[in-house]
């Protein structure tokens, strides 16, 4: 651990707590990191419009990595350092979809976010993923019913797009997601181009987090920290388990790594 340069972490469920706030334990061990140079950079599923206000008011790195690893972006000066773009071909695809499944979506782009909700505050509304002039980097898709979720899974399976992320806890009545981005697209394919930018060795990060889409990090990472409430899929590929998110977790590893670089 003593060898770690720059720490990769998850947001929900394993940076934050179930209520979606990050506890002070976290940011406090956030900016000691900060102050003798190692960084922790966000590696979530989360859009960037998002996550920027989290970043900001919690010491974490003006790096960070957005809608599943397909957009890398710089707070500091405002750069997009990656972004992987769905093809306009591949929009009109999913617009198809969407419509065929009679679903509900967001867009991700670097400046704004695209919704076919009329009821979603801060988001652009358009009534077709086919309308959206921008580049988009993630599509997520929502629907009530299950059986149109798997259909739509099958629609995707020869196509150049994947799902990334999905609901994890299936349950009546919920609304259910998929995460939908270019094949290579990935958490730890962004911890590669980010590092690679930055000059630091692969060997030489940390990865933590707490669910499937983590384990592409897990991959590439040095070192491997699943926090307890982390599938049994992320934990066997873990160096090691902390605690849970309402345990504190995060702050617990980030302390002992700060305490072995001292």
């Amino acid at each position: 651990m003593k060898k770690v340069k720059i720490v990769f972490t998850d947001l929900d469920s394993t940076l934050t707590k179930d209520h979606g706030k990050i506890d002070i334990k976290n940011k406090t061990i956030i900016d000691k990191l900060a102050n003798i140079g190692i960084p922790v950079v966000l590696n979530t599923g989360r859009p960037l419009s998002y996550v920027i206000p989290i970043c900001k008011r919690n010491g974490l790195s003006h790096y960070v990595i957005t809608s599943n690893g397909a957009e890398i972006y710089n707070m500091a000066n405002k750069k997009v350092i990656y972004q992987s773009i769905i093809s306009h071909e591949n929009m009109l695809f999913l617009d198809d979809l969407v419509k065929k499944h009679k679903m509900l979506f967001m867009a991700n782009g670097i400046n704004k976010r695209y919704t076919n909700k009329t009821d979603a505050l801060g988001l652009a509304f358009v009534s077709s993923l086919s309308e959206i002039n921008d580049q988009i980097s993630q599509v997520v898709v929502e629907s009530l019913n299950i059986d149109d979720m798997v259909l739509l899974r099958k629609d995707l399976e020869n196509s150049t797009l994947k799902i990334v992320n999905k609901t994890k806890h299936v349950t009546e009545n919920k609304l259910l997601y998929y995460d939908i981005v270019n094949n290579e697209v990935s958490k730890g394919e962004a911890i590669k181009i980010l590092c690679n930018y930055l000059n630091i060795e692969l060997d030489r990060t940390m990865a933590i987090g707490d669910s499937n889409n983590d384990i592409d990090m897990f991959k590439v990472a040095g070192y491997k920290v699943a926090v307890s409430n982390g599938t049994i899929e992320l934990k066997a590929l873990a160096d090691t388990i902390t605690l849970s998110n309402e345990e504190d977790g995060v702050a617990i590893v980030l302390n002992q790594l700060y305490s072995n670089l001292k």
